[in-house]
């Protein structure tokens, strides 16, 4: 079933239990919500991986597929022809290359991409850095100058979106890595394990659209 169709079917059920007015905002929300996650990117197979140094330096890695929603069969929010989905996906991919962290981009089928990114930096130098896009955060790293610390995050799928996701065939399998020496506050990592130079691997294996977002949080210098 459809994102769409869930909407309707929603709107159909409980349109005759309130009024008129109700189940206009109804779908008004949901449709919103729908169009929202038309507009994102989606990890469903990854390999992630951050390191942090003490002075600041950093390192981001992203080697998997990424899902764009307005391409994927189910949460489109229209039906375009073969010539005007061929433009959407160029136009996609244009998007991802703006960003020189993107080594390759590859589309695949039914909205998925096969990408390789990378990016180096110093927290300290650069406020941050966010993968994909601050609407599609996959990975963010940055420093808050008023606790001195430094975030770590990964995303989290709204509950209101799961279902769409899933019923689209889609899915989140992967795992996000982060090695720092560095102080560490605060975590929610799955594992950990000891790295090289007495640093240590934290590690989220990310199973579905359910799992939390990676959280990590270092203490700075």
């Amino acid at each position: 079933m459809s994102a769409r169709t869930i909407v309707a079917a929603l709107v159909g059920r409980l349109a005759g239990r309130r009024s008129a007015a109700w189940a206009v905002r109804l779908t008004a929300a949901a449709v919103a919500g729908l169009l929202v996650l038309a507009a994102c990117y989606l990890p469903t197979r990854f390999q992630a991986d951050v390191t942090y140094n003490v002075n600041g330096d950093w390192s981001l890695t992203f080697d998997g597929t990424l899902a764009y929603g307005g391409l994927i069969p189910g949460l489109m929010p229209d039906n375009p022809t073969p010539a005007q989905l061929a433009e959407r996906v160029k136009s996609v991919t244009n998007d991802m290359m703006r960003d020189p962290g993107f080594t390759s981009v590859q589309y695949l089928n039914n909205g998925q991409y096969q990408v390789a990114y990378a990016r180096t930096g110093n927290i300290y130098t650069q406020t941050g850095i966010t993968f994909l896009r601050t609407d599609s955060r996959i990975l963010q790293i940055s420093y808050i100058k008023t606790s001195n610390q430094i975030w770590i995050r990964g995303t989290t799928v709204p509950t209101a979106q799961r279902k769409w996701i899933t019923d689209a065939g889609l899915t989140m399998q992967g795992d996000v890595r982060i090695t720092t020496a560095a102080p560490v506050l605060e975590h929610n990592a799955t594992s950990t394990r000891s790295a090289a130079n007495g640093a240590t691997t934290y590690i989220w294996a990310i199973r579905g659209v359910d799992a939390p977002g990676a959280k990590l949080i270092i203490q700075g210098r």
